[in-house]
């Protein structure tokens, strides 16, 4: 997949990756969401507890993915589009996965992102939230060649000012920032072209179009 370095094709990745999520992890039984990009201070993204968009006779749900975080690796950008997708799932199998308007993550949202490609770990105020990709993840991943989105949006001072300068509540269902694992992730890049390329192990690899070894980065 090439690099993403604009809106539009922004969104159509995401959509790609839901759709290839969706059949890898759900058997394809999810509905389809809006994938929307707005910037979100505070969280990764957000999904709608309801179908908030229409077109003609149909309705939807929103995964929104924050622009505020977009250029993160691929596999966290990742992590947290399969965290809204479980969201989705819990939604239309009728589990109650969060509490206090949607912000606290309890037991059973953990036991379903763990079933689905996710590792959670317990945040102190916003329960099971803090999410990581699983090793079967990050090969699944690399087999799809998925890039990093090479585009974010910079978060101003008045994106954490409430109407009257107050801190402004998100009620995201994303997970917040907290302690992150190490990646087992091994990242690549090609001295000539800049092509990146990951691996879950020690490789070598030769850059076919270059013909010369990626390196080593992280």
């Amino acid at each position: 997949m090439k690099q993403t370095v604009k809106t539009s094709r922004t969104a159509g990745q995401l959509e790609k990756m839901f759709r290839e999520l969706n059949v890898h992890y759900f058997n394809g039984e999810l509905s389809e969401p809006i994938i929307s990009l707005k910037k979100t201070p505070g969280a990764y993204g957000h999904f709608t507890c309801g179908k908030v968009w229409q077109a003609g006779t149909e309705h939807r749900y929103e995964i929104n993915i924050s622009t505020a975080t977009l250029s993160r690796p691929i596999e966290d950008t990742t992590a947290t589009l399969l965290h809204e997708m479980v969201h989705l799932y819990c939604m239309e199998n009728g589990i109650k996965d969060t509490s206090n308007n949607g912000v606290y993550h309890n037991k059973r949202f953990k036991d379903a992102a763990e079933a689905h490609g996710l590792h959670i770990e317990q945040h102190p105020k916003y329960g099971w939230t803090i999410t990581s990709p699983t090793e079967e993840l990050l090969d699944f991943i690399i087999s799809e060649g998925w890039t990093d989105i090479q585009m974010e949006e910079k978060l101003l001072l008045s994106d954490f000012a409430g109407p009257r300068g107050t801190a402004a509540g998100t009620g995201e269902t994303g997970a917040p920032r907290g302690p992150k694992r190490p990646s087992s992730y091994k990242r690549w890049v090609c001295p000539k072209c800049k092509t990146i390329i990951r691996s879950t192990k020690m490789v070598k690899v030769l850059c076919m179009d270059c013909n010369v070894p990626f390196e080593l980065t992280e």
